[in-house]
């Protein structure tokens, strides 16, 4: 009852602002996705002194209780439906996927619906058909998702959408904290992270009570970081690692919010997870992947004939093992340790690759949405 209230509350403080007053509205579904949104919104309030209305679906969301300079802040769960999909502003921005597809809609009002990607996987595999049709621009990370989207624009005669080489926040905010810890310059010790995607047959799914057993046995620290959607879905899976193995060497990490096992693994062990791209592109060290079943949510993708990134740069970035040879792990993480200098040059060029501008994602961000306030782009 008391977030009822506070949604009530809020739904009352946000329609007394003016809709001309409005004119750049932020939605967070999730605390954990804050990162992806930060550089933009500092950018818009500090840099352009614009006022960012701040929309989240988490009561403990901390934003809520302090807002940046610039920024207010509103909490709707139950409402967030309505609020949504009746709001008046210039230019609403989200991480949120499949906009118009389920029960989040389009405001009947004229918006302009930006979307900022919290991966830097390619859009036709891992995301549902048509997760991005009903946005108006698109920040993307690198030129394979300009590629992606166009294609398939083209083949299911869909609008064209405004593509910004926007580059990636996260990326570089991963990349400049991690080159000013300790771990930058440490030879590689024995913390091994397992970090693996969500959905059936995932690392943790499929392997996971195995492959922790044998990374402790083989004196590892081991750190499972699963994804906030496992969390959420299938919590059962990491109560059963966490009920079998009570070891002081093993820690299991809830939240994705802070960086900190990324800078600190020696070695992560993922599958198709964006992370894993995240991880060698932020702190130049390698992954080994396990080879598990594809997570396709698109079952189309294929129509695209275009490489799908998490699958394409696996093997310049680690080592990929069936998980038929899980016995080979070790072997494997020790390999990665000694081989590191010969992949950071492969990890470099990657990044060049397939990452816009990095260092300035949230200036070209926030340089379009002014253009689009004033009418320009």
């Amino acid at each position: 009852m008391k977030q009822f209230f506070k949604e009530v509350s809020d739904w009352f403080r946000f329609r007394k602002i003016p809709a001309a007053d409005k004119r750049i509205v932020f939605f967070h579904e999730n605390r954990q996705y804050y990162g992806y949104l930060e550089g933009l919104l500092r950018t818009l309030t500090e840099t352009h002194g614009e006022t960012v209305y701040y929309i989240t679906s988490e009561p403990t969301d901390p934003i809520l209780e302090n807002p940046p300079d610039g920024v207010q802040s509103f909490f709707f769960n139950s409402l967030l439906a309505v609020v949504l999909g009746s709001i008046q502003c210039r230019v609403f921005v989200m991480t949120m996927t499949d906009l118009n597809h389920f029960y989040l809609k389009r405001s009947g009002h004229p918006v302009h619906y930006v979307y900022i990607y919290h991966s830097l996987v390619s859009t036709h595999m891992i995301y549902r058909y048509g997760a991005f049709d009903h946005y108006d621009t698109i920040l993307c990370v690198g030129p394979h998702q300009n590629r992606e989207i166009r294609k398939h624009e083209a083949l299911n005669g869909v609008p064209e959408k405004q593509l910004v080489n926007a580059g990636y926040f996260r990326l570089e905010t991963i990349y400049a904290a991690f080159h000013k810890t300790e771990y930058a310059d440490t030879p590689p010790g024995n913390i091994i992270l397992i970090a693996p995607s969500w959905g059936k047959q995932n690392i943790l799914e499929s392997v996971g009570e195995q492959l922790v057993g044998m990374l402790l046995k083989e004196n590892y620290r081991v750190i499972v970081r699963p994804h906030p959607e496992t969390v959420k879905r299938t919590p059962e899976i990491i109560e059963r690692i966490r009920n079998r193995f009570d070891d002081a060497a093993l820690t299991i990490e809830m939240s994705v919010a802070t960086n900190d096992s990324l800078f600190k693994a020696d070695v992560l062990i993922s599958d198709y997870s964006g992370v894993s791209l995240e991880y060698a592109l932020g702190t130049n060290r390698p992954v080994l992947f396990l080879d598990v079943p594809l997570k396709i949510n698109n079952d189309r993708y294929r129509e695209i004939e275009l490489p799908t990134l998490e699958l394409e740069a696996r093997s310049k970035i680690g080592i990929i093992l069936s998980p038929d040879e899980i016995d080979q792990v070790p072997r494997t993480i020790e390999r990665l340790k000694t081989e590191r200098p010969s992949f950071e040059k492969q990890i470099a060029d990657i990044r060049k690759e397939y990452v816009y501008a990095f260092g300035h994602s949230s200036e070209i961000g926030a340089e379009h949405i002014i253009k689009l306030l004033n009418n320009q782009s």
